[in-house]
């Protein structure tokens, strides 16, 4: 059966297509920018997904759905000074207002491909 989806019992695939992700509450210090422009923007995670992100934005970049990203997703240092780096490239699929409890505007970004950064210094350039 390789290649195919094994579907819960009773589930028709229109209602497993509509199944969202699950998401994890994962606050992680993020670099952003769009493809097209240079200047890198940093914000915050406030979940993530097997297929994406949201991102709260703290940038007067502006950002429309279907944008095309580079991100950096940080993760907790391995070793002091050497963080360990996801650069990722992906799609901005909504545009999220700001709430109550996360003051910031957020983009749910799409993660179409990514890879691991080795650690190497903090001062290195994201790119």
């Amino acid at each position: 059966m390789l290649g195919r989806t094994i579907l819960a019992a009773g589930m028709r695939f229109d209602q497993y297509a509509c199944v969202r992700a699950r998401r994890f509450p994962l606050a992680l210090l993020v670099r952003y920018k769009r493809v097209d422009l240079p200047e890198w923007c940093v914000g915050n995670t406030e979940n993530i997904s097997h297929s994406g992100a949201l991102v709260r934005v703290a940038c007067t970049v502006q950002f429309e759905r279907d944008d095309e990203l580079d991100i950096r997703l940080i993760l907790p240092d391995a070793a002091p000074g050497e963080p360990v780096e996801i650069a990722c490239r992906g799609r901005v699929v909504r545009l999220v207002a700001p709430t109550p409890l996360w003051p910031s505007p957020g983009l749910a970004v799409k993660i179409n491909r990514h890879r691991f950064i080795p650690p190497g210094p903090i001062s290195r350039s994201p790119s």
